[in-house]
């Protein structure tokens, strides 16, 4: 365990320091507004960019911009924050995404000029005009809301409704208000993403039964290692929101599972200062500060900049295990035109931590019952990580509502660890011990990323189209030396963590190299007032090198992954998506013959309902989807040990959400996933689940409610659930199952006054003992986390 002392003197010097910086800064006084400029025409689309933040600000930025007239009383948009706006609108379609979720509502005077109004109490739920120019900006950073109806999870900005594929967007509030300090956080809380913990922070995500390999940073890749090698997940201070998107994703990463992908999205650098800060304190010695401030680094705002830092020390309520960790992030963009900005920065990510692989069991399916702190490592156990990415984009916005992006990444992870935790034997019931296994296990990855992005809108019948061209490129080298020591018994109700410390000679292993290349095109067309089709398609090339082996390279050319989509406007609220995407995963599993088996190929059937309301500020949506997943590897009758592309498996399912604001002050993340997967065609497993540890339930439900009147103003509550029903492991005739479990979380907050916030976060309140994981092997079977709180103060300006 760490030196209490030591920490609590990191804490009051964090204290003092924050302390410090907030009575340096000088409170800045908005003028109140009223904007004049020459009126122009109402309807044609312009390109605007107003930074997210003081909402006075940004309709004086906005009305400078589009010569519209804006009247108010200036104590209507005191205290208000905005989106702002990023990307082509008319001028009503801009104002009413900045004024989205203000409670202000826009009336438009007989001269073309607007008035603002404060919405009546009453009208709070009342169905108000829909265009298809009402929708918000895409950053939601400042904005105190649970849901974005717009995302760049595709290869260009769209809206929910214009994805027919199910979608989830965490918010940067809902981060905040659930306290969500990586990725593993957000994900555990995300409709239908379960998540497979490899001890600490390390885990791989997977949805509709089939594992997310590879997730997106702004769009492009960034791979991993896998498991308890990996480097932890990426911490959550870093991004605006995390958009989700469940289904195959051929067309934005080529070949690959058809589970889904995960986009962290970076906060932006902004025009206006702001700075923010959050001291946090939690159980088993937790202790955790972040410093964020952005802002204007010339007198025009061309040239904007913006810093993070995240320092992060904690315990565990395992024994002997903890971890510290250290993160920066600095952006610069530069608008070089009107039209064109450079985006360059880096993300640099270390720490050190106890690595832990999680508990045996018994070899008749029956798992252990000890207490939740026993670790089986030893005191020396430790796991060295460090991530470096650096990226660089360009976008050029043109006239007519075109845009180009260019961009290019690189990314360099190089984890170390040493551990004496990994139990090779099941637990022996007579003497109650196992055989554990030291080892070392090194995982260095570089990978690099380029990719070019066209888009443009054109006339299409009597309505509009788009179509997107890109290309994109990626190298992904690895090598994963590693040495292993001389096994040893030790006992899993009384375990000896002083074990003596062995030394380890890392083995020389040369990288293994993947290369993919990608040439796509997807466009959609207005058909009718209300039918848009959508059609797509990826030609890919995929060629992977083993390393030390460079005759067993196998690669993939020329392979096509067509999609289409139809989206029906039932309502303006209200559409129906059905959509249909084909797969294609390479596999280097052997034939008779010595040669790597084609690759597995299917596609997913999917139709579902999207809605959006009261200004874009609730949305939810309802999918069922069926995947059939074909040419699977399975053993050749006629061959031992070789295999045959003869396999099918199937996943399908419901899932439901809802995101956003029922009522004035009530907001609410709520979704639930139904998912059954199935060996349709595998000798002597047909019927059997091909993902068993996929429960085939899950619920998550998180609500706030903000009080505005007094005594109680300033306060808030919130309060969640999390229920997931049993999963198991199966290895043969043997079954682990884990029971279904339900936990309860909930936050009581306090906002002082505009700068200074203060929550006390509680979970799994009534200290549910569970398994979240079993794994059906030797080790891997891992306890979740006991009761818990977190006192955060955070000071915004």
């Amino acid at each position: 365990m760490h030196d209490t002392k030591l920490k609590k003197s990191r804490l009051t010097q964090a204290i003092g320091g924050a302390v410090l910086c907030s009575g340096l800064l000088l409170p800045g006084a908005l003028l109140p507004l009223i904007a004049h400029a020459e009126q122009r025409a109402q309807q044609s689309a312009q390109h605007f960019e107003v930074p997210a933040g003081d909402l006075g600000n940004a309709l004086s930025h906005f009305a400078a911009n589009s010569g519209v007239v804006i009247y108010f009383d200036a104590s209507l948009t005191e205290g208000k924050q905005t989106r702002g706006l990023s990307g082509d609108y008319s001028v009503e379609g801009g104002l009413r995404a900045l004024l989205s979720g203000s409670g202000l509502s826009l009336v438009k005077e007989t001269d073309g000029s607007y008035r603002l109004e404060e919405r009546p109490a009453d009208m709070e739920l009342s169905v108000v005009e829909v265009s298809a120019e009402r929708y918000r900006g895409v950053a939601t950073e400042g904005t105190d809301s649970y849901t974005s109806n717009r995302v760049a999870i595709g290869k260009h900005e769209q809206s929910l409704r214009e994805i027919p594929q199910s979608i989830s967007v965490i918010t940067r509030q809902r981060m905040d208000d659930q306290g969500m300090t990586s990725l593993i956080d957000a994900m555990e809380r995300t409709t239908g993403v379960h998540t497979t913990h490899f001890g600490g922070d390390t885990a791989t995500f997977s949805s509709r039964g089939y594992q997310m390999g590879t997730l997106l940073l702004d769009g492009s890749p960034v791979s991993g290692g896998i498991g308890y090698t990996d480097s932890s997940a990426f911490d959550t201070a870093l991004f605006d929101r995390i958009e989700v998107l469940r289904g195959p994703t051929g067309i934005l990463q080529g070949a690959g599972e058809p589970s889904g992908t995960i986009n962290m999205v970076r906060k932006r650098a902004q025009r206006e200062f702001g700075f923010n800060t959050s001291l946090t304190a939690g159980s088993w010695d937790a202790y955790r500060g972040v410093i964020d401030t952005t802002g204007a680094l010339n007198s025009d705002g061309s040239v904007r900049g913006r810093f993070v830092a995240v320092y992060d020390d904690r315990d565990s309520f395992l024994d002997h295990v903890e971890r510290q960790k250290t993160v920066g992030y600095g952006t610069l963009e530069i608008d070089v035109t009107d039209n064109t900005t450079v985006s360059l920065g880096a993300i640099y990510q270390s720490g050190k931590s106890t690595p832990f692989l999680g508990l045996p069991a018994y070899a008749d399916g029956n798992l252990l019952d000890v207490s939740r702190s026993t670790f089986l490592g030893s005191t020396w156990d430790e796991k060295d990580e460090q991530l470096e990415r650096y990226f660089i984009e360009l976008e050029h916005a043109m006239q007519n509502g075109a845009s180009f992006v260019l961009k290019a990444n690189s990314l360099h992870r190089d984890t170390d660890t040493v551990q004496s935790s990994a139990s090779t034997s099941f637990v022996d019931p007579a003497t109650g011990t196992v055989e554990v296994w030291p080892w070392r296990h090194r995982s260095v990855i570089d990978d690099r990323s380029l990719e070019a992005i066209f888009s443009t809108p054109f006339a299409f019948l009597d309505g509009e189209g788009r179509v997107t061209l890109g290309a994109s490129y990626q190298r992904g080298e690895n090598k994963h030396p590693w040495s292993g020591g001389e096994r040893f018994n030790k006992s899993v109700f009384n375990p000896d963590n002083n074990s003596e410390e062995v030394g380890f000679a890392l083995t020389h292993r040369e990288p293994t190299v993947d290369k993919q290349t990608g040439l796509y095109a997807q466009t959609s067309l207005e058909m009718s007032e209300r039918t848009t089709l959508l059609m797509g398609g990826r030609l890919s090339w995929w060629k992977t090198t083993p390393g030390g082996s460079p005759e067993d390279e196998f690669k993939v050319s020329d392979e096509f992954t067509p999609y289409v989509g139809v989206i029906y406007g039932i309502t303006p609220d209200v559409s129906t998506y059905a959509s249909y995407t084909n797969i294609f995963q390479p596999q280097n599993d052997l034939s008779a013959t010595g040669d790597v088996l084609e690759p597995r190929t299917g596609n997913q059937v999917e139709l579902g309902l999207k809605g959006e309301h009261f200004d874009g500020e609730l949305n939810w949506h309802t999918a069922i989807f069926r995947i059939d997943d074909e040419n699977r590897a399975i053993n050749d009758p006629e061959v031992p040990g070789a295999s045959i592309s003869a396999g099918k498996a199937r996943s399908q399912g419901f899932e439901a959400e809802i995101s956003g604001t029922l009522l004035s002050r009530w907001d609410i993340s709520a979704g639930y996933a139904y998912t059954a997967t199935e060996l349709v065609r595998d000798p002597g497993n047909e019927g059997l689940s091909f993902s068993p540890e996929t429960p085939k339930h899950s619920f998550n439900l998180w609500s706030r409610y903000r009080f505005s009147e007094m005594p109680n103003e300033g306060w808030r509550i919130g309060a969640g659930i999390k229920a997931v029903s049993g999963a198991h492991a199966r290895r043969g005739d043997v079954v682990w199952e884990k029971g279904g479990y339900t936990l309860l979380s909930a936050q009581v907050g306090y906002r002082l006054n505009e700068n200074l916030d203060f929550s006390l976060n509680g979970n799994n309140l009534t200290d549910k003992k569970y398994y979240s994981r079993v794994s059906g092997n030797t080790r891997n079977n891992y306890y979740g986390d006991p009761r818990n709180v977190m006192l955060t103060m955070r000071y915004s300006y």
